[in-house]
């Protein structure tokens, strides 16, 4: 609603809605005391001769003219008219009035103007902070904390401005700082709001067990504190707690808080608890959208509930502005799940062949008719793919595959060296070229290629296994192997392959009892264990004059019936 015009306001102010009295006021009464008309052609007030007004009437006159530009959504006439607050005695909160008015606009006149506010009332605390805030809301966090730093200095008492910067250390990821400054605050400091925040730093801490408890306090004082809850509710969920966190999902249903992240979220725990009814009742609740169905199928496909992902997709297909997602979705599923090729082709038929989902389409395509066994269509597909879209990698990556598939091997590799020329860090070619020298047992190409590779994606566990084990394997620094092997296994946990090369690595440096911890490990992970890996445990074993374990892990390679089988039955024949 607009606000009243000036005459209003002149009545309003003399009633005692603001500290200046407008009797005597030159400018805004004739001589018969009657209120002087505002001009018809601007509605604007008419500025008077500064000799006519007294000091309190000039103050009401800046006081008028701000409130008119404001009733106007005037922002250009209110930036005009600062000098004339600035030389005026208007309180700080007219100028905190404006302020929050400019920062309801997005104005980028707000920041000025509160520093023309301090300059007015450099001692005020509502304006000190609003400018702190406003500062760091744009990225300027050290000159938001030098602002409240500096004001604090001066008013070392004052409770609400060490509140305040706690907070912006909190926003700022200083969160030892802001505890140490949380702590010190007098309980009766102690706010709802103030808990929250020192919830959040201590769970950037890490300190999440006692973030929960802040943040249940907050929420007994304050029941409906919505961001509250919402931390609440994800400390619950990093933790495991999936029945404490869906508990507060649903007051937060309940108070239509973002109704559509909740109700995924709702669906998510569900998934975790192993119930998908009460998800897909969690579904039927929430926002009636095409993007929470399509999020509700990524979530039963992730949980392997893909019935009911098919059934969802298939609802969202059938709407007229399903988005391709939807449709490899169902391909991929009709595929994957019951081998469907004609079906999950049919799906793919209907992806836009200009639209963004089109490379994928293609890229799908191609490996279901590759997997069903027609490499050469594969290959001309593919090949058609990566002229057609020449700035995506995978093409190459999947021409390569196919390619060794029909024992080109040859082509493959010069086909991912042509892609690694246009993308030499490409993580997913860089280590296709590793495996491939390795496959046609250039050993150290292959071990060059995997060093290039952890050198720009140090965090690839398929490469600190490689490199790790070819270490281990022809005895060279050893120590180097086993501090990569562990990355791999921290990185990929409960992989068979990665720990039997961490426990290798441990029983060529000699430490055999952390080796066979270790290659015990390997056989418990996984059903179907490598021939290699039992023969590893039979090896090492054997160091350490284990006989009976050795036998059977040799017995076990044996079932498998590797390639050096002869040798495994000499072993055992010296037990």
């Amino acid at each position: 609603m607009k606000r009243a015009n000036s005459l209003l306001l002149c009545a309003a102010l003399v009633g005692g809605m603001f500290p200046f009295s407008l009797l005597g006021c030159g400018g805004c009464a004739n001589q018969n005391g009657a209120a002087a008309p505002a001009s018809r052609e601007t509605d604007a007030i008419q500025r008077p001769p500064a000799d006519t007004l007294s000091a309190e009437a000039q103050d009401t006159f800046a006081y008028l003219v701000f409130m008119q530009a404001m009733s106007k959504d005037n922002e250009e006439e209110l930036i005009e008219n600062v000098g004339l607050l600035k030389s005026s005695r208007v309180p700080a909160s007219v100028w905190l009035d404006g302020a929050v008015w400019l920062l309801s606009r997005k104005s980028g006149h707000v920041l000025p103007f509160l520093e023309d506010a301090l300059q007015a009332h450099p001692g005020d605390l509502s304006l000190t902070m609003l400018y702190a805030e406003t500062l760091a809301d744009r990225n300027m966090t050290d000159k938001a904390l030098a602002v409240m730093q500096t004001y604090i200095a001066a008013h070392p008492d004052e409770i609400d401005a060490q509140v305040e910067l706690a907070l912006l250390l909190v926003k700022a990821g200083r969160f030892d700082e802001a505890d140490a400054r949380l702590n010190a605050l007098p309980e009766k400091a102690r706010t709802p709001l103030v808990d929250y925040s020192h919830a959040r730093a201590l769970s950037g801490m890490g300190r999440k067990e006692e973030a929960i408890v802040r943040l249940k306090r907050a929420v007994k004082e304050m029941p409906n504190f919505v961001e509250a809850l919402g931390e609440l509710a994800f400390l619950h969920e990093q933790r495991g707690e999936w029945k404490e966190a869906r508990a507060i999902y649903e007051r937060l249903m309940e108070l239509d808080v973002s109704p559509q992240e909740v109700t995924e979220r709702l669906i998510n725990l569900s998934l975790q608890l192993n119930q998908p009814d009460m998800a897909l009742r969690y579904l039927k609740k929430g926002p009636d959208t095409l993007a929470v169905k399509l999020t509700a199928a990524r979530l039963f496909m992730e949980a392997r509930h893909y019935l009911q992902a098919e059934t969802l997709l298939q609802q969202v297909a059938e709407s007229e502005d399903a988005p391709p997602e939807v449709f490899l979705l169902l391909a991929d599923l009709a595929y994957q799940q019951r081998r469907d090729v004609s079906q999950a082709l049919g799906w793919l038929n209907r992806v836009p062949a200009d639209g963004d989902a089109a490379p994928r389409g293609a890229l799908l395509r191609v490996q279901i008719i590759a997997e069903t066994g027609r490499n050469e269509d594969a290959l001309r597909l593919v090949q058609e793919g990566r002229n057609h879209y020449a700035d995506m990698p995978e093409f190459y990556s999947l021409e390569a595959r196919i390619l060794v598939r029909l024992e080109r091997k040859k082509e493959a590799l010069n086909i991912i060296r042509d892609g690694l020329r246009t993308w030499p860090a490409d993580e997913d070619l860089s280590f296709l070229l590793g495996s491939l020298l390795d496959d046609m047992g250039d050993k150290e190409g292959a071990l060059k290629a995997m060093e290039v590779l952890l050198a720009n994606h140090p965090n690839n566990a398929q490469a600190l296994n490689y490199v790790g084990y070819s270490l281990a394997e022809s005895e060279r620094e050893l120590d180097r192997a086993i501090t990569l092997l562990r990355k791999a296994d921290s990185l990929a946990p409960n992989q068979s392959y990665i720990i039997d090369s961490l426990a290798w690595a441990l029983y060529k440096a000699g430490q055999l009892p952390e080796a066979l911890e270790q290659i015990r490990r390997a056989v418990r992970t996984g059903d179907v264990i490598d021939p290699a890996i039992w023969e590893h445990y039979g090896d090492i074993a054997l160091s350490m004059n284990l006989k009976d374990e050795a036998r059977n892990a040799y017995l076990k390679a044996l079932e498998h019936k590797p390639a050096n089988a002869d040798a495994l039955r000499q072993r055992l024949s010296t037990l």
